[in-house]
Order: structure tokens, then sequence, then C-alpha cells
């Protein structure tokens, strides 16, 4: 891909989900003709103070300092990050609106509505990816079990009682609750919730013995000693809990892939914006002031270019894509 161009999202083969490859790319961006300087307003498809928007406004404060023009959050709760998308799809595409947003909105909701109301492969361009996060196997401390290997245990133990709480419907941890529980020899039941915020108030209570939520929502509880993460998603441990192994280190497979943070905007955005925006991203993310308060949320900072960040999507869709459907789960 030429650096004079911008990187509109490749088409992602939904035909054939089980597959890996994926197919044809969407056409170029037309060249526009000026780069644009006024406010630019960030959409976050959360509420005010979640993670998301927590990342959205700290990177928000910095670029509006090396960008020179305003960077307006605007929250735009509900479905998952749907609505705020669907909003993104419907925006000029003159560099006014961008969207901060985390994989579920381009990679899950695809491959679990059958009408989401956008194409994440034609209907968005990819500007920059800003960092990989965890997803967290955590138990209530009423259960009283500190590894993998107990809390197997404890579910044969107490038939009936496999309750994992997700932070919502046809999302990655649901499918990672299937995952575990086939993994320990017992029937997963997934528990939806609106979001990772009342998943961790019914933890802490014992309302729920277990869920699976990002790392960012339950490590300081877990240093704290008020639940217990007995493991993380990705290739490596989370930097910042050295102690809780991986999904892979105990051998369990298909939960190893990461969940992303990262900057799209409407498809044929002025090419001279994409690329200054996302080189402002690049730029922000070697604050050391920004990627200690990312860290310390549970994030990894992890820069992606334009191209970069299409093979996020390409990877994520493909990895995903198979799990959902051995999961028989039937599309909204």
């Amino acid at each position: 891909m030429s650096s004079n161009r911008p990187a509109p999202l490749r088409r992602l083969s939904l035909l054939t989900v089980g597959a890996a490859a994926l197919a044809a790319f969407a056409a170029p961006a037309p060249v526009r003709a000026a780069d644009y300087q006024g406010p630019v307003k960030l959409l976050v498809g959360f509420p005010p103070g979640g993670a998301t928007d927590v990342v959205a406004r700290t990177l928000g404060n910095k670029l509006r300092e090396v960008l020179g023009q305003p960077i307006i959050v605007e929250n735009k709760g509900g479905a998952g990050g749907m609505i705020a998308t669907q909003q993104l799809k419907a925006s000029p595409a003159d560099g006014s609106t961008v969207m901060l947003t985390i994989d579920h909105s381009h990679v899950i909701v695809p491959l679990t509505f059958k009408a989401p109301g956008y194409n994440p492969a034609t209907d968005f361009t990819a500007i920059a990816g800003v960092a990989q996060y965890f997803n967290a196997l955590a138990v209530s401390s009423t259960l009283g079990v500190k590894t993998m290997k107990e809390f197997g245990a404890w579910l044969k133990a107490n038939p009936g009682k496999a309750n994992f709480g997700v932070p919502a419907a046809g999302s990655v941890p649901q499918f990672a609750s299937l995952i575990v529980g086939d993994a320990l020899g017992v029937k997963a039941v997934p528990v939806p919730y609106r979001g990772g915020a009342p998943l961790v108030a019914d933890l802490l209570a014992g309302q729920v013995p277990a869920g699976i939520a990002s790392l960012t929502e339950v490590i300081e509880h877990h240093r704290t000693g008020k639940m217990q993460v007995l493991a993380v998603s990705g290739e490596a441990r989370a930097k910042v809990a050295p102690d809780v192994p991986t999904f892979k280190d105990l051998g369990m497979k298909g939960i190893d892939k990461n969940p992303w943070l990262a900057f799209f905007g409407p498809k044929d955005m002025p090419i001279a914006f994409v690329e200054r925006f996302s080189k402002a991203v690049a730029k922000v993310l070697q604050d050391p002031e920004v990627i200690e308060k990312l860290a310390k949320m549970g994030n990894e900072v992890t820069y992606a270019p334009p191209a970069e960040l299409e093979r996020w999507v390409m990877e994520a869709t493909a990895h995903w894509g198979p799990v959902i459907k051995a999961s028989g789960y039937e599309l909204q």
C-alpha cells in the first residue's frame, strides 16, 4: 500500500465464517483536496468513566496538543458500541469525526448480528491501532480457590453452579467461557450483564461465582485479594499481572487472541488527515505519561499504522469466526 493513500478497511469474507481466508479489498479512497484543520469529534461507543472512555480522553488531551485542533469526546453508548459505529458510518468523511473503539464493534458484532447496520469492510477507514488488552477469568473470593485446577475441582463439587458472568451477550467473554467450561469438563452457562461494572459488582458480592471481563476491570480487586484472576488471554502474560498464567499456559486453546483499541473514521476520509492523525497517535503513544496510564489499566501500548490495523481486523475475524460458529450461537 503506497504511503500517499489512506487504508480503507479490507472486505472481510463473512460468507464462510470458518475460513481464515478473507476476500476482496475495498477500492482505494479517492484523493480529497484539503487537510481538515477544524474541531474533531471523537466518538466513544460506551458510557463516560468506562475503560474505553478513559483511554479516549487521555489520548484526546494529548492529540489536541500535537494536532493543534480541538478534540471533543462524544459518548454514544449502547449495543456494545454498535450505535456509535452506525453514527460513524453516517458522519461526513471530511476528518471532522473519528471513533476510538474496541474490536467488538468491528469484529464480533458483524459475526453475531444479521444486520448490524454497517459493513466494517467497506464503511470505514482504518486510522491507527492504539493498544492491546487482556480478557481475564476471575472468580469470587468466596470460592476459596487460587488456581484453575482448584476452580475445576470446585465446579465438579458444585454441579449446576458453572455460571460465568460476561459483560454482554454475544461477546468474546461469552464464547471464551464455553471454551473454559469444555476444558474443565463442565457445561458453562454464560450470564450476560449490561457491561463490566455490574458484572464485577456481582463477583465482589459473590452473586456469581466466576466471570470473564477485561483485565482492566478486575486487576485492582485481584491485587487486594477481593477476587482471584485465574488466567488471561494472550500469547504472553500481562505485564501488570505477571503472576497470572495465560489460558495458553494452562493448555486452553482458542482464547489466545487479545482484544484491542483502535481509531477508525468513515470511508473515504481525506488522505492528508488520515496520515497526519495516525502519525499524531504514534507520537502520543510514545509519551511516558500516556504509556504509564494505559499500562496501569492493563493496556499494552501497540501502535499500528492503517495497513497494520487492517491486519488486526482480518486476523481477529478469522480467529473468532470459527469459534462463534462452533458455539452454535444464533445470530441476532
